[in-house]
């Protein structure tokens, strides 16, 4: 590796109402080719967007899964 070449970690995350939603999605984006492999569990997750504005609950506070993956970067 160069001295000018570095690694970093990119994620997506997929939020979709079951895990197999999720999962399809991540074949139908083909991430697995791109480089993509889970990050860590699937779960139940709760929402919140944080601004300048104050708090806003997403998805109406209902839990939505969360599905993260990570690729490694050349760059």
């Amino acid at each position: 590796m160069s001295p000018q070449t570095s690694e970093r970690q990119e994620y997506l995350t997929i939020i979709a109402a079951t895990a197999n939603a999720a999962m399809a999605e991540f074949s139908a984006r083909g991430l697995g080719a791109q480089g993509y492999s889970i990050a860590g569990k699937i779960g139940r997750h709760q929402f919140s967007l944080v601004g300048g504005d104050g708090t806003t609950e997403l998805f109406s506070g209902n839990g939505m899964i969360a599905a993260t993956f990570s690729r490694t970067v050349m760059g």
